[in-house]
C-alpha cells in the first residue's frame, strides 16, 4: 500500500499553527510527526487558512509541498521525484484506490507521538476502512435544553475523544472534508462506514488558545529532556 501524508493547516484561531512551541512552528512539528514514522519521505501541506508561503517558510528544510485544497483524486499529491521544500506539489497521476492509504494530521496537534500515525496506518493495512486514535472521555457531560437547563447525563463509558492523525483508504477520501480529519471520520461513520479506533495519547491535544499553548510549551520541554 502506498501512503500519502497530509498535514492540514486549518483556519486561523486564537493560536495559529505558525505559532512556535519550544522554538519550532506547530505546523513544522506536525510535519515531523509524520516523517518520524519512517512511512513517508514527503508531506503535503493543505493550506486551508490561506497562509501561502508562510507555511513553506515555517517548514524550511523539510520535504513538503503545498496545496490550498484537497484534489478530487490523489493525482498530483506526490511530487515527481525529488522536490524542493519551497515548491508546490507536482501534477503526476496517482489513482486513489483501496491500495492507497491517506494519512491526515491536524497541524494544531504538534505533540502527537508518531506511534499514533503508525497505529492508524497499520489498522488500515489490516483491512479497516478508516482508523482514528481515541481517548476515553474523562469529564462528566450533561445534556441541556435551549434554556440551559440540565436534562440528562449521558453514559460516558462508551464516549471517546477523537484525535489525529487518522488514516483512511484512498478510495474513501472525501475531498470536501479533508480540511477537517475528525469531521471526515464522523461523516464516514454517519454514512454507515466502519471507523476503527486505536488507543490515543494525551499529548495529541489540539492547541486552540493561549492556555493550550502554554501547556504545549511545558510538555515539549519535558519531552525534550
Amino acid at each position: 500500500m502506498s501512503i500519502t501524508a497530509v498535514v492540514v493547516a486549518g483556519g486561523r484561531g486564537e493560536v495559529d499553527v505558525l505559532a512556535s512551541v519550544s522554538g519550532e512552528p506547530m505546523v513544522a512539528r506536525s510535519v515531523r510527526v509524520l516523517l518520524a514514522t519512517g512511512l513517508v519521505d514527503h508531506v503535503l501541506l493543505l493550506d486551508v487558512g490561506m497562509r501561502g508561503d508562510s507555511l513553506i517558510r515555517a517548514c524550511s528544510g523539510l520535504p513538503v509541498s503545498m496545496r490550498d485544497e484537497f484534489p478530487r483524486t490523489l493525482s498530483g499529491m506526490r511530487p515527481h521525484g525529488t522536490q524542493r521544500a519551497d515548491t508546490t506539489a507536482g501534477d503526476g497521476v496517482v489513482t486513489g484506490s483501496s491500495t492507497d492509504v491517506v494519512l491526515l494530521h491536524d497541524a494544531a496537534r504538534p505533540l502527537a507521538p508518531p506511534e499514533l500515525a503508525l497505529a492508524v496506518v497499520a489498522a488500515v493495512r489490516r483491512g479497516h476502512e478508516l482508523a482514528v486514535p481515541v481517548l476515553p472521555l474523562a469529564d462528566t457531560v450533561k445534556q441541556v435544553d435551549a434554556e440551559g437547563i440540565v436534562r440528562s447525563t449521558p453514559d460516558r463509558s462508551g464516549l471517546r475523544v477523537v484525535q489525529t492523525p487518522i488514516a483512511i483508504r484512498g478510495d474513501l477520501v472525501d475531498p470536501g472534508l479533508a480540511a477537517d480529519p475528525v469531521a471526515m471520520a464522523t461523516r464516514h461513520a454517519a454514512a454507515g462506514g466502519a471507523v476503527h479506533t486505536v488507543p490515543g495519547h494525551s499529548a495529541a491535544f489540539t492547541v486552540r488558545n493561549a492556555w493550550d499553548l502554554e501547556l504545549a510549551e511545558l510538555l515539549a520541554g519535558k519531552l525534550a529532556r
